[in-house]
């Protein structure tokens, strides 16, 4: 059987054509302007017997290769942990041309099945072989500085070869898809291959920098000579001519040759463009990886993993847009490193419910949770502790995952990254963490009746439209306002104790939402605002904020805002907007300058609360709504019944208010939002989340404050009997409620029947 299926996967590699975005590599830069990036994808099984459970375990030098068969006996047998993943560098597999060493890869994949261990195996392009870069220099990313980026060892790849060569080049192209070819022939007749994870984290990879010192200009790519024409090419498609391209920059350009991609701040039209671009050509080069490994291999399953998650994350300098990219793949998932990186668990929460809306139906895994101390040097990061492990893994559970990996099995070896990560010691000595890891992986397979095909039904939704932190960054280097703003209305509908959806304009007319909120909304596009007026005509709630449809889709100042009709059918207009200083007035500041200190905004309903103001203060001029809130005797917030729904407008950044600190904003959204949309189960001190099963369910309580918190929460009325998964401990159900303690920072696992 492996004789036959490794010749059937040699045959299939023999057949394939070198693609890029789906077409015949053709000599010249222009070869991947003119295909379309929109994929249906998903082709792949996906298997669902087991909830996936494991940990990357394999990328050079690490581990130490006498100690790998062991390792991997203990993970199966130990752990009962069922997939691992490994990284076979570029670089390292590829040291000479035609010249493949994958004795390494073979022999871990070979314990793999010798021990009954699944194999995501990485596509790892992002280290690029040295001989490549000798002999196409041209190749080189190059950042908006014009300054090309050498291949170069760095903290997390130590082989070398990052960050890879630009895939605009054909010869990289045509490289990049021998490596995947001979990579494929190797593991695919093993009957430990899960599936491939395609790119590791997408993004413009020399854009997340090794250099301590880089400034902003070094973040932007790519600007090679490949790319810039590529630029040029997909502006001739969009604009047809010169004219109506000169028209909607303001340029009078006397051919497409002097268009060169915006290198400093001050205009918007062509930043916008650009960006665009960049994403649409990451798809491009997502739907390259998938196509060649799928032709060479159409059985196992096209999987990719994000580390950022727009819109609480930038999208700017990374370049991707992650509902593009799922749409190609059979599954989707992502990085956390909660002890690392963000501490705050509401923010954590954020990104599972994200990658979920990006998977739209599809699986989605934590492809990548930390699993020891973060390192950088001698720097280290907070620990996980097992309640991390706990915590994280049912937070996943809850959001809808379908597996959980962690990052990393054995404690690195060398580089910046040394000592840190590990799920195990350096010895691979068992730690607490693992420990917990294995227990609750137990747990959750026990369950997985109820957790295959749970879903969470999210009838709240936060819309973003990406040229909306694409104009925030081109006015003013960050995206910052927008970030904030989509963070701090997530932490008040967790707060809330419901799940949300992300979704895109598309998504308005599809998804049953009662209540849409549209933070940092400043450009009005034309389609989007007749979307958003049918949604509230129909009996949905919308929340708008300042700034909604400032600017059109040209990114011209409107005259009128909201644009549209908009200010008539929802019966206010903006007046001259403040910018808002993050810092308290001083005291000799005169009495009509103190607006621009974090102003107190007095709301009179639907909830008398105060508010602090954020980013912009925006007085209105109400017609035909109700004044709700005020500054100073400035009407700056407004509401209106709108057909059958309502709509809520707040002349500030609440979201972003709500993020830095403002609470007396998420009772505000409280007074909106619950009226008309209730969780299954409220939590008041912790967060429930209930996982419904068809016999029995979950209900996960999570305690994301310091202090632990006492609980009594009303369960629906079907349930009768509540067991502590983790203790095994009966607790009482009276009059359809349960009382449960939560230790700080820590869940309590619930089975109900």
């Amino acid at each position: 059987m492996g004789s036959s299926r490794r010749k059937f996967v040699q045959s299939a590699v023999a057949g394939v054509g070198l693609a890029w975005s789906g077409m015949k590599i053709t000599a010249g830069p222009n070869a991947h302007a003119a295909s379309p990036v929109h994929n249906a994808g998903g082709t792949g099984p996906v298997p669902t017997d087991q909830f996936l459970y494991g940990s990357q375990f394999y990328r050079p030098p690490n581990p130490p290769r006498p100690m790998r068969r062991g390792l991997i006996r203990t993970i199966a047998e130990e752990y009962k942990f069922n997939i691992i993943r490994i990284w076979p560098n570029w670089d390292y597999v590829n040291p000479e041309p035609d010249k493949w060493i994958f004795d390494e890869v073979e022999e871990v994949m070979g314990y793999c099945d010798e021990f009954g261990l699944k194999v995501l195996c990485g596509l790892v392009m992002e280290l690029a072989p040295w001989w490549l870069e000798q002999k196409y220099p041209g190749s080189r990313y190059t950042d908006a500085k014009g300054q090309p980026v050498r291949l170069a060892g760095s903290p997390n790849n130590v082989t070398g070869g990052w960050p890879g060569l630009c895939f605009d080049w054909e010869p990289v192209r045509e490289a990049g898809a021998q490596y995947i070819q001979e990579l494929i022939k190797v593991v695919a007749p093993h009957k430990s291959l899960f599936g491939y994870d395609c790119w590791n984290e997408p993004h413009i990879e020399p854009a997340w920098p090794r250099n301590i010192w880089v400034q902003p200009q070094e973040l932007l790519f790519c600007y090679c000579d490949r790319t810039v024409e590529g630029f040029r090419v997909w502006l001739k498609q969009k604009y047809e001519t010169l004219d109506g391209l000169n028209s909607a920059w303001t340029r009078r350009y006397p051919n497409w040759e002097a268009i060169d991609p915006p290198r400093y701040m001050g205009t918007y039209a062509d930043w916008v463009d650009w960006r665009r671009f960049i994403m649409e050509r990451s798809t491009r080069e997502m739907k390259f990886r998938v196509e060649t490994a799928r032709a060479a291999d159409p059985q196992h399953v096209m999987e990719s993993h994000a580390a950022h998650h727009p819109p609480v994350d930038g999208c700017v300098t990374p370049g991707t847009n992650a509902w593009r990219l799922a749409e190609v793949l059979d599954a989707w998932g992502m990085s956390l490193f909660p002890r690392w990186q963000v501490p705050d668990i509401y923010h954590c929460a954020a990104k599972y419910e994200i990658s979920r809306s990006n998977a739209a139906g599809k699986p989605f895994y934590l492809t990548e949770l930390q699993a020891g101390h973060g390192n950088e040097g001698l720097w280290r990061s907070p620990k996980m502790r097992p309640r991390d492990i706990r915590i994280y893994n049912w937070l996943a559970v809850a959001m809808g995952a379908k597996g959980v990996i962690y990052w990393n099995y054995q404690a690195e070896a060398t580089g910046r990254e040394a000592t840190g990560y590990g799920l195990v010691a350096r010895s691979g000595a068992a730690t607490e963490r693992s420990k917990e890891a294995a227990k609750n992986n137990a747990l959750i397979q026990a369950h997985w009746d109820i957790i295959r095909n749970f879903k969470p039904r999210a009838e709240v939704a936060l819309l973003t439209d990406l040229d909306n932190a694409l104009l925030t960054y081109a006015a003013q280097g960050n995206e910052d306002p927008s970030t904030s703003s989509f963070l701090g209305y997530y932490k008040a509908l967790w707060n809330l104790d419901l799940w949300v959806d992300f979704i895109e304009p598309a998504g308005l007319e599809k998804g049953g939402y009662k209540v849409v909120i549209a933070p940092w909304h400043i450009v009005g596009k034309r389609n989007t605002c007749e979307q958003l007026r049918r949604f509230v005509e129909g009996g949905g709630t919308m929340i708008i904020e300042t700034g909604f449809g400032l600017y059109d889709e040209n990114f011209y100042y409107n005259p009128t805002v909201p644009p549209f009709g908009l200010d008539q059918i929802f019966g206010y207009r903006e007046g001259e907007t403040f910018w808002l200083k993050n810092e308290k007035a001083p005291a000799d500041v005169p009495a009509s300058d103190r607006v621009y200190y974090q102003p107190n905004i007095v709301f009179t309903s639907p909830l008398p609360v105060h508010v602090t103001g954020k980013t912009y203060l925006t007085p209105i001029e109400v017609t035909s709504a109700q004044a709700i809130g005020k500054y100073e005797g400035m009407t700056v917030a407004a509401a209106k019944k709108v057909g059958k729904g309502q709509v809520y407008y707040f002349g500030t950044n609440l979201g972003a208010s709500i993020a830095t600190g403002s609470n007396s904003g998420i009772e505000l959204l409280r007074a909106i939002v619950t009226p008309v949309v209730k969780p299954p189960v409220a939590g008041g001190k912790v967060r429930p989340r209930l996982i419904e099963g068809e016999k029995g369910s979950l209900l996960a309580v999570f305690n994301d404050s310091a202090k632990d918190q006492t609980a009594s929460l009303q369960l629906p009325g079907r349930y009768t009997k509540a067991t502590d998964l983790h203790s095994r401990a009966e607790r009482t159900v009276a009059n359809h409620s349960v009382q449960v303690t939560v230790p700080y920072q820590d869940v309590v696992v619930l089975y109900l029947a």
